[in-house]
């Protein structure tokens, strides 16, 4: 016959037995020295368990002892590299935009440093111009120049061609005269015809250097070319271009 029992002491006086846990002796009242001796008992009764997590523990314990001292010393630069970011990224910047106006200087470089200027050309052509002489026409360009003049005597051309030569924006051995022709025309008045002389010169134009280009804006009193250029070399310089 089945017997039942009531293992959960249902509507029972009685007490349940526990089994007592073995006394801490950690906690207890006994000495230091018993309480080490506890501890290395149950380590070697436990080397499977205690052995590797003291090696862990202490592994980052050493770890961050170790790393204490840069750490703290990182933390103590941080404002400064923060400092070296912000003045690195302003360097980068500047040198970006120094390389930009490099590239637009170059693009217009041939404008103050190969081509003569067409106020410099008319202006010692004005001075190149002695009395008895007419030009009927000339032209200028990067090339060279071409010119139609007309005198009453060959005295005044031979001055003309003189100071055309000499000329410092004119390339002096690439001046050539075409051909001098006499023509008569007749006067206003019907008298008699005078002897003309009509020649066509042309040659090739100096590449002027800065130095002298300055000087001869200063020599021609072209002020604001003058000034373009000034500002023009001042940018060169300041950009290291």
């Amino acid at each position: 016959m089945r017997i039942n029992y009531n293992f959960a002491f249902k509507n029972s006086k009685l007490t349940p037995w526990e089994r007592p846990s073995p006394p801490n002796l950690l906690i207890s009242d006994a000495s230091l020295k018993k309480k080490f001796n506890y501890i290395i008992d149950q380590t070697k009764l436990n080397k499977e368990l205690i052995y590797p997590s003291i090696f862990i523990l202490l592994s980052s314990f050493g770890m961050q002892l170790l790393t204490f001292f840069p750490d703290r010393i990182i933390k103590n630069l941080e404002s400064d590299h923060f400092e070296y970011q912000v003045l690195s990224q302003k360097l980068s910047d500047l040198e970006s935009s120094k390389t930009r106006f490099r590239r637009k200087l170059r693009n217009i470089d041939e404008y103050f440093t190969q081509a003569t200027t067409s106020y410099l050309f008319a202006f010692y052509l004005q001075n190149s111009v002695p009395k008895g002489v007419q030009l009927n026409s000339y032209s200028f360009s990067d090339n060279g120049f071409d010119i139609v003049a007309t005198a009453f005597n060959l005295d005044a051309l031979n001055e003309f061609i003189t100071l055309i030569v000499e000329s410092p924006v004119i390339l002096e051995e690439s001046v050539n005269i075409n051909q001098v022709n006499k023509k008569d025309f007749a006067k206003s008045n019907n008298s008699d015809p005078i002897p003309d002389f009509e020649m066509e010169i042309y040659g090739a134009i100096k590449k002027l250097e800065l130095a002298k280009r300055e000087d001869l804006y200063i020599e021609s009193k072209a002020n604001g070319l003058l000034q373009k250029l000034k500002r023009f070399n001042n940018l060169k310089l300041k950009l290291g271009s």
